[in-house]
């Protein structure tokens, strides 16, 4: 579902550099167009130490909101005019109510997401047994890299080293044994671990290994 906002505040008109931007709710399809937004401000800062090509990119957003639609919420996403997504980390009100003031950062930019990723869910028989893979997400932006590499030992075998790699998913998406990645070469990975998919100031992480 998609709403026109109706804006018409002085606000809207003083102001030059706005941009049109559309706001997207995190849990649906729904999306709403705001005809004028400003950046008021932006920062640009490492956010890990010690991580290279890591930072933080934050905006403040000020847009005019219609009361008559339920205002954004923490970890909804702003798509601005060059389809950037935003999340939503913070929201208050300016302006006697008139306008509202939206802090959000931008994960994509933070994570480097230069891959593009599918995620596959596992066809079971009634044995269990996994009989094929169907596609669940196609051209997700995503990022792979080595994490680790970890020894294992088996009984009466020669040890073996599996590499393991971390994958940054662009979109909070519920991952299990039954779910694989393809990267954009069609290797195939096996999810080991799956962590902070519920948080909205950071992207889920993936770890996984190949598939043989």
């Amino acid at each position: 579902m998609s709403v026109e906002l109706n804006v018409h505040d002085d606000f809207s008109t003083i102001l030059d550099g706005a941009e049109a931007v559309t706001v997207k709710r995190r849990d649906t399809a729904d999306t709403i167009s705001v005809p004028k937004a400003w950046r008021f401000s932006s920062e640009v800062a490492e956010a890990t130490a010690g991580v290279q090509d890591v930072a933080r990119n934050d905006v403040i957003w000020q847009f005019i909101w219609d009361d008559a639609v339920d205002r954004p919420r923490i970890g909804d996403y702003i798509l601005d005019a060059a389809s950037n997504s935003w999340t939503i980390l913070s929201v208050s009100e300016l302006g006697a109510k008139t306008r509202l003031r939206c802090i959000a950062r931008n994960l994509f930019f933070v994570h480097a997401l230069v891959d593009k990723v599918t995620i596959q869910q596992a066809t079971v028989d009634s044995s269990g047994n996994i009989t094929g893979w169907t596609d669940l997400e196609t051209n997700l932006p995503a990022r792979i890299q080595p994490d680790r590499n970890v020894v294992v030992l088996k009984k009466d075998e020669p040890p073996t080293t599996d590499e393991i790699y971390r994958v940054v998913l662009g979109v909070q998406i519920p991952l299990t044994h039954l779910n694989r990645i393809v990267g954009p070469d069609s290797t195939a990975y096996e999810l080991i671990e799956y962590t902070q998919a519920d948080r909205i100031d950071t992207l889920p992480v993936a770890q996984v290994r190949k598939m043989s």
